[in-house]
């Protein structure tokens, strides 16, 4: 396909699944709320009420799983916490992603998308600390990887909404075209601009001495890809047996499953446990 033609047809779906997301995901007016910096604790909590139930038990569940810093498990009882635990762009992004995803509810293919999205920015964020990135580094590799299938996913939901008008839209321009949607949607709803940067790197990428934040977020892209594909819609990992007197509530297991069972996504996560003497012959062996 030309790319003047597959412009416009990105310039359509941007079009299209704008009008959708105001009137089908979410409320608009809860973007500007969240931006306003001088918004008040009681503004915040309303903002519960524009989001559907479902997605908001699921931010409930996410923030109250959050490891961060001295932040540790709690539970969360209204809005302004769930944004104080996540923070604004998190938020967003949440919400918009879950919103998406409750438009078409019982389809396997938009919730694999998903997931492989949540999957990415989990491992992004274990990636990154172990990189040895500071907390707000990992934060933002933690936003990117779950950002960037955005624009995959409503390439999607525009596909299966659009059938008899998106013949075009196949797999191929989807895999071509998915981060040029991405990046406008990114503009159109204020979203930080390290995740254009992100999104348009499309590759491992490494600075002098070290890995590049967009390299740690495709790196953690493609592990995730990998398993999907190796082992049926799935993220398998291997972590290490704790050993005696070790805390298990901040091991890297319990934190990735926890963060997997809050999102409701338990059965795109395999843990496999292993001693660490295994693990090494294994690095070995390979």
């Amino acid at each position: 396909m030309e790319e003047t033609r597959a412009f416009r047809l990105i310039e359509a779906i941007d079009g299209h699944m704008a009008a959708l997301f105001n009137k089908t995901f979410f409320d608009p007016g809860i973007f500007s709320i969240l931006d306003d910096v001088n918004i008040g604790r009681r503004e915040l909590d309303l903002v519960q009420r524009k989001i559907s139930e479902s997605v908001w038990l699921r931010l409930q569940s996410i923030a109250g799983s959050v490891y961060s810093g001295n932040i540790r498990r709690g539970e969360v009882s209204s809005f302004y916490e769930v944004v104080s635990r996540l923070g604004t762009q998190k938020t967003k992004i949440l919400i918009m992603m879950m919103g998406a995803q409750q438009s078409a509810l019982a389809d396997r293919e938009v919730e694999s998308i998903f997931a492989r999205n949540f999957s990415t920015s989990v491992m992004a964020n274990v990636l990154a600390q172990q990189f040895g990135f500071r907390e707000e580094s990992a934060q933002r590799a933690e936003l990117g990887g779950l950002f960037l299938g955005i624009g995959r996913l409503v390439m999607v939901l525009y596909r299966k909404a659009m059938a008899h008008e998106a013949l075009e839209i196949d797999d191929g321009f989807i895999d071509a075209y998915h981060r040029f949607l991405a990046a406008k949607i990114i503009k159109r709803f204020a979203l930080p601009d390290f995740l254009t940067t992100i999104i348009t790197a499309q590759s491992v990428l490494f600075e002098e001495n070290t890995i590049s934040l967009p390299g740690v977020v495709y790196l953690a892209r493609d592990m995730v890809r990998s398993s999907f594909q190796k082992y049926g819609n799935r993220l398998v990992i291997r972590c290490n047996i704790p050993r005696p007197a070790t805390d298990v509530s901040r091991t890297i297991e319990a934190i990735v499953r926890d963060k997997f069972r809050a999102a409701g996504l338990e059965k795109y996560l395999v843990i496999l446990r292993v001693s660490p003497s295994f693990a090494a012959r294994g690095e070995l062996d390979s």
